[in-house]
């Protein structure tokens, strides 16, 4: 565990039902302009965008509307919101909907005054100077997009999934309210919800775990292991969607400030390949990873074990995996990447050095191209 760490959360984070519609009283601060980043057509159906319109009309606040994000954003998208905030002059970004409008917006905040273009930046340029203030709200809970220092987007010219980072990407404020996940779909509820319990396991057992990542990360294995399944069978049950809502949030907290895992790495690997959700594939990839390394993290996931209320002193991570896999079940998303359509002759070819991401080069176990295509193998 570290002991010297940097810890990084955005300065305000509101929390609860009903904060979604305070946002123009909070974000009014940083200008009269805001450049709203949202996805084609959930926000309007549900009823969320206009919520939020009207309570920045309220406070003064114009707002131009970019509603173009695609799942999993591409570098075009960004440039073209990014072009869209230049042409209107816009004083900050606001990003309302799941983890691919948080990633966008993010972007092209961190962008706005430093660039026309995302290229350089998604290729390895640094980010040297902040860009405009960016605000999170987002709507799904579990891809922690609204703590985080990075962007994940990708080009589909070469199929690579892989983030943009820069502590200039932090948000200025965080407003998440629960009562915006209700509109989800059992099946969003489940893939995001894995995501944020996967990235809370990945970061409780990381090599850049510290002292708080650590106690933060058991706070959100616990609320995502008891509640995720019920908010999916019981969507409408508003004490469940807060709890997993603040599951996601915590989970987010740990791992921005420790770090993800294998599983995350292999799913960027995959997802563009072969569009396969996100959360779905890192749930599909997690059991694998931890017997790849439970040699390695064997009192790490042990501790775990018990963290879930896994009975017993022996064979801990065995009944850890098996009830890892049941609560996939349980939930309603596939446990194979055979379940999906892929075969092992489809995997050939797909590891290229470029898609092998730091948590995968990072991994305590030390993990190369053999070692990923027999995770990749094992998984089907």
């Amino acid at each position: 565990m570290k002991e010297n760490f940097v810890f990084r959360l955005p300065p305000e984070i509101y929390f609860g039902g009903g904060e979604g519609k305070k946002a123009g009283e909070l974000v009014k601060r940083w200008g009269e302009k805001a450049l709203l980043v949202t996805g084609k057509k959930s926000m309007q159906e549900t009823g969320i965008l206009e919520e939020i319109l009207q309570s920045l009309e309220g406070a003064g606040v114009q707002c131009s509307i970019f509603d173009q994000v695609e799942p999993e954003p591409s570098l075009e998208t960004v440039d073209r919101g990014l072009d869209l905030a230049y042409r209107e002059r816009c004083d900050f970004v606001i990003s309302l909907g799941g983890g691919s409008a948080q990633d966008c917006g993010k972007a092209i905040a961190g962008l706005c005054g430093n660039s026309h273009t995302v290229l350089p930046y998604f290729e390895g340029k640094v980010l040297s100077s902040p860009g405009i203030p960016w605000i999170a709200v987002p709507t799904t809970a579990g891809t922690g997009s609204e703590m985080t220092t990075n962007a994940v987007l990708t080009d589909y010219r070469t199929k690579l999934k892989k983030s943009f980072r820069s502590p200039y990407l932090l948000a200025k404020l965080v407003i998440i309210d629960p009562l915006y996940t209700r509109f989800m779909s059992p099946y969003l509820t489940a893939t995001s919800g894995i995501d944020a319990l996967v990235q809370a396991l990945e970061a409780y057992v990381s090599q850049e775990v510290n002292p708080v990542s650590e106690v933060l990360a058991e706070e959100a294995i616990e609320l995502l292991w008891k509640y995720l399944p019920q908010a999916v069978k019981e969507g409408q049950n508003l004490n469940y969607r807060k709890q997993v809502a603040k599951g996601s949030m915590i989970s987010a907290m740990a791992f921005a400030n420790s770090a993800s895992g294998p599983a995350h790495g292999l799913s960027h690997i995959v997802g563009p390949e072969f569009s396969v959700v996100h959360g779905e594939a890192c749930g599909i990839f997690f059991p694998r990873v931890v017997e790849f390394n439970r040699e390695v993290l064997k009192d790490r996931y042990e501790k775990i074990a018990r963290i879930v209320e896994i009975e017993g002193e022996e064979d801990l991570i065995d009944k850890f995996i098996e009830a890892f896999l049941n609560l996939m079940k349980e939930i309603g998303l596939r446990t194979s990447l055979g379940e999906l359509g892929i075969k092992e002759d489809m995997l050939q070819g797909i590891v290229k050095e470029e898609r092998i991401g730091r948590n995968l080069r990072e991994n305590p176990r030390p993990m190369g191209e053999e070692e990923i295509y027999t995770l990749l193998k094992a998984s089907l």
